[in-house]
């Protein structure tokens, strides 16, 4: 089972229902595209339902007579959801296909291009949510004192539950596997290092938001500019201070690996460690398999951030967020719900 990392707003006094349905939970990657009109490469825009991306990418593979590893994407989209994302097919040498989707198929294309660029892991910087928040009971004050609180300060950038597999599984085989009791697929390798990690980056941001240095910053951070991303070192000085309180620059943990050129010291570096030494099966596996030190920030502020009580039981909920942060770390600052089972 995975830990109950703390809320900054404490526990919800509201309980509700996430994904009651597919179309509670709505993904459109944000990614305006200019195709040449040539190349060997088709583009194109899906909406799906109830599948995986690596579903679809490997049935468009099937439709246009190619591997598997001819189709990209740019990230990957929750199952459990409708979602809108782009996939790309290297078809050098053929001509368009039909692209013509079986009626059976819970995806269908909304549009396509050819173009000369080829569609690369991690090529948008943000996804747009609508979430419908239903079956909610409890206190609808305290839950629009949260929505107020967060639109203002923002919310730990935990790791959502996805990331981890159902009850924690990845956590468990990662460990089983450096364990030497497993040999995993090389999918399944990606999977449980990248569930490695984002553990003990949600074990740091814990321990962050415990001391409340999670948003304003310790003597040794490395920071991330809000928009880029770049991180880079700086004194905790008056100009740091007032940057993190508007949001401008955030602290930043880490994506353990190998060491690099920026790295935290003083009190930062002092938590950081205190959670490796928890965990140093998993540091030491994640430095045999070659992983390099990465920062992500400790706090988001979701951009456009808006909201409408839909009834007496139902919020809406309309936000954008980088690539690779989950909606569930904001949903779970308002309201307690239920995992999937």
């Amino acid at each position: 089972m995975l830990p109950e990392w703390p809320r900054v707003l404490g526990t919800p006094l509201v309980n509700g229902v996430l994904k009651a349905q597919p179309e509670d939970f709505v993904v459109e990657e944000v990614f305006p595209v200019e195709f040449s009109g040539d190349g060997e490469f088709d583009w194109l825009w899906i909406e799906k339902r109830g599948d995986n991306t690596e579903y679809v990418a490997k049935q468009l593979a099937r439709l246009a007579g190619v591997q598997p590893k001819a189709v990209t994407y740019s990230g990957q989209k929750d199952r459990h959801a409708v979602t809108r994302q782009w996939f790309c097919v290297h078809l050098p040498g053929k001509n368009f296909p039909a692209w013509e989707v079986p009626e059976s198929e819970t995806w269908k294309i909304l549009r396509k291009g050819r173009h000369r660029q080829k569609l690369r892991l991690g090529s948008h910087r943000y996804n747009h949510f609508t979430l419908c928040l239903s079956d909610l009971a409890g206190d609808i004050d305290d839950l629009n004192q949260r929505l107020s609180m967060v639109l203002v300060q923002g919310f730990p950038n935990y790791f959502g539950e996805q990331r981890f597999g159902h009850h924690g599984g990845n956590i468990d085989a990662c460990r089983q596997w450096f364990a030497g009791e497993i040999k995993p697929a090389r999918f399944e390798r990606s999977m449980y290092l990248s569930a490695a990690r984002s553990l003990l980056f949600n074990e740091v941001l814990a321990q962050r938001v415990l001391d409340g240095s999670w948003n304003t910053g310790l003597d040794g951070d490395v920071y991330a500019l809000r928009d880029s991303g770049s991180v880079f070192s700086a004194e905790r000085d008056n100009e740091t201070i007032a940057r993190l309180a508007s949001g401008d620059i955030q602290a930043t943990g880490p994506l353990f690996g190998k060491a690099g050129r920026i790295v935290v010291n003083g009190l930062a570096a002092e938590r950081e460690e205190t959670v490796y030494a928890q965990y140093p099966y998993f540091c030491t596996g994640l430095l045999k398999h070659g992983l390099s030190l990465e920062r992500r920030a400790l706090r988001l502020i979701a951009k456009d951030f808006q909201w409408q009580f839909t009834g007496n039981k139902s919020l809406e909920l309309s936000f954008s967020l980088p690539r690779g942060c989950f909606a569930t770390a904001l949903v779970r600052e308002l309201i307690s719900y239920p995992l999937a089972s």
